[in-house]
């Protein structure tokens, strides 16, 4: 298993509270934590929906440990064409990732060692990102049992609202308003508009496995 921690939160939103006022056409007396709290949520929920994070902040991924699978077993016959596939990496779960700034793991003693990089590349370029394990590199050994790896990154497009993909500004907004103009609506038919989704789609990262982290830290042979 894994997880994901937040070390440091982002310092600001993609959308200001300015911005979110004219949106909404809204007068300057009205009280500013409550369209804040609009804002946050908006940026969770367009988050999650994408796999992405927008403004730069610091995490922490945590892995049980990785393999390396050097020879398959398979019994049986095999049809069509023998494509070997080599997974020799970590694939992030959030998207994008600015830099790795060091790779930690533990032994059963809760020890700590810093994985040297000589051993691995980090590949920011792909969409996931990946950590790849070098030609003659090895993975750490003898981790504990749970969360032996370490992996601590940045994520986010950058520190200022400028750098967030405007379309991706654009359907916040969306949003946000639907959000406001529904406040306290419970009635199950009320769905955001489309328009939003078709904003996000070109954005979204999916994941065609039950568990966002399965497969993620394997080598060799599949």
């Amino acid at each position: 298993m894994a997880g994901l921690k937040i070390v440091a939160q982002p310092s600001i939103e993609p959308i200001s509270v300015v911005e979110a006022r004219e949106h909404l056409r809204l007068d300057d007396d009205v009280d500013k934590s409550q369209i804040m709290s609009y804002i946050v949520a908006t940026r969770e929920w367009a988050e999650n929906y994408t796999g992405r994070h927008f403004i730069s902040r610091t995490m922490q991924m945590f892995l049980d440990g990785a393999t390396q699978v050097d020879n398959p077993l398979w019994e049986g016959m095999r049809t069509g064409i023998d494509v070997i596939d080599y997974n020799n990496y970590i694939e992030f779960p959030v998207s994008p990732v600015q830099s790795v700034s060091s790779i930690k793991y533990y032994n059963d003693s809760d020890v700590v060692a810093v994985w040297n990089t000589s051993n691995y590349y980090v590949d920011i370029v792909s969409q996931p990102a990946k950590i790849v394990l070098r030609t003659g590199g090895t993975y750490p050994t003898d981790l504990r049992p749970a969360n032996g790896l370490e992996i601590n990154f940045t994520s986010g497009y950058g520190s200022n609202i400028t750098d967030v993909p405007e379309a991706i500004r654009v359907a916040m907004l969306q949003y946000l308003t639907f959000m406001y103009e529904h406040r306290g609506d419970y009635d199950k038919d009320v769905k955001e508009p489309t328009i939003i989704q078709s904003l996000l789609n070109p954005y979204r990262i999916l994941s065609f496995n039950s568990n966002a982290y399965d497969k993620m830290f394997k080598s060799g042979i599949s």
